[in-house]
């Protein structure tokens, strides 16, 4: 499976770049959503796409949007 967010070490690192606090995972979320709308919106594109394919309920591997954004920014902020 194709990555979800191209280059999203360098992405992540960027939004860090432009935070006023580090620690403030909603100000990830906005920046993140402001930084790179296009990446925003194939993250949801591809969550309705394993939606649609889940036909049976049992679920898939990728979180909601949101949880996916959040993710993203614990394990980067592990990092630093």
């Amino acid at each position: 499976m194709a990555a979800v967010v191209v280059k999203k070490e360098e992405k992540v690192a960027a939004v860090f770049a432009a935070m006023s606090d580090l620690d403030d995972v909603l100000e990830f979320k906005a920046k993140f959503k402001e930084m790179f709308p296009k990446e925003w919106q194939h993250i949801n594109s591809v969550y309705q796409k394993e939606e649609r394919a889940d036909t049976k309920h049992k679920g898939h591997p990728m979180p909601e949007p949101e949880k996916y954004l959040e993710n993203m920014y614990k394990v980067a902020r592990s990092k630093h």
